[in-house]
Formats: C-alpha cells, sequence, structure tokens
C-alpha cells in the first residue's frame, strides 16, 4: 500500500511541476510574441514595454523610439519585420534572484534601399552587390536572397533572447542577443550569461 502511495505522489508532483513548468513557457510565449507583434506593427513605445527597464537605463527609451522611427519612416528605404515564430523556449534558471529563460526566435526581414536619383545599371548592380555582400556577412548567405521583382532583399534570421522575471512566472522582459550589443548587455547580464553571447 505505502509503494502505491508513494508512486501515485511522485507521478502527481510530477504533473504538477510539468503544469508548473508549462504555465511559466506559455506566458513568455504570450508576452514575446506580443513585443513581437508591436515590433511588426511598428508600435515601437508598446514593444519597448517588453524590454528588460536595465537596458534603458544605458539607452533612453525616448532615443531608442526615435532612432526606431526614423529607420522605419526613412524614405530612402522600406523595412518590413513578417513571419516572426518562437522556435525554443529553455527552462529557467534563478540567477542573482531573476529568473532567466533563453529563446530562439525567426522572422523575415524584407528590405529595399529606395534611390533618390537617377542611377545607371552600373550603379545599381554595384549597389545591389555591396548590400548583399553585407547581409550575407551580417546573416549569412543561405539567409540572404534577392527578389529582382520586388528589388527587396528577403532576409531570414534567428536570434537568441533571454526572457527575464523577478517571480519566474508572469511578467517576463527580454534581452536580444545581439553581438552588436554585447558591451551593453555585458551591464545588464549575469557574467555566466554574458559569456554565453
Amino acid at each position: 500500500m505505502n509503494i502505491k502511495r508513494t508512486l501515485l505522489t511522485i507521478l502527481f508532483l510530477t504533473i504538477c511541476t510539468i503544469g508548473i513548468a508549462q504555465d511559466y513557457k506559455e506566458n513568455i510565449k504570450s508576452e514575446f510574441t506580443e513585443y513581437l507583434n508591436a515590433l511588426v506593427n511598428k508600435e515601437f513605445e508598446k514593444s519597448f514595454e517588453y524590454i528588460a527597464p536595465e537596458f534603458f537605463e544605458i539607452v533612453p527609451k525616448s532615443q531608442m523610439i526615435k532612432l526606431m522611427e526614423q529607420t522605419f519612416n526613412n524614405p530612402t528605404m522600406e523595412i518590413e519585420i513578417k513571419n516572426p515564430k518562437i522556435l525554443t523556449i529553455n527552462d529557467s534558471e534563478i540567477i542573482e534572484n531573476k529568473y532567466y529563460s533563453q529563446l530562439t526566435y525567426s522572422n523575415q526581414m524584407n528590405f529595399k534601399m529606395n534611390s533618390e536619383e537617377e542611377e545607371t545599371d552600373d550603379e545599381k548592380k554595384m549597389r545591389i552587390n555591396l548590400t548583399k555582400l553585407s547581409f550575407e556577412q551580417s546573416f549569412g548567405a543561405e539567409n540572404v536572397k534577392y527578389n529582382e521583382k520586388t528589388d527587396f532583399f528577403e532576409i531570414y534570421s534567428e536570434k537568441d533572447v533571454f526572457g527575464i522575471s523577478i517571480n519566474g512566472k508572469t511578467n517576463w522582459k527580454f534581452l536580444v542577443l545581439d553581438k552588436d550589443s554585447k558591451i551593453i548587455l555585458d551591464k545588464i547580464l549575469p557574467k555566466v550569461l554574458a559569456e554565453k553571447i
């Protein structure tokens, strides 16, 4: 009888633990999806509500919003973010009184450079080739395509992100792990996590 009771208790605890684990992962998924949707819809102020507040102690939020608006509203270029997908969400771990969960997501970015002046065929070809080389260096050659019909570069991108929560369940904030932002991330993340970038 004791063995049955022990087995039932273990089974019950396992089910509860898995259920709780799935709850916080669902919250991460839901909150990160809201962040991505705000970005796709160019609602930068709303999207920044999901960024770890420590980031804005280094880079003021107003400056980031201004930069994003200038980039996405620049008449010399067109940028679209499409098909954002969360690929993986790792189990969370507690470090220095905060919970951290690493996730990976993908999206497609469509980018078009609008020439302000008339350019020759050779000038256009050179501009396209240089832009393509630059994107290939950043995202990998296999992830960059140039669509001659639309004049858009189609870029597939996968990025790692840390979700951060005080209670490990709700109110997740996010930091995209970008090598270009490593100096900033080193100041925000615990050393053990910063070393993974």
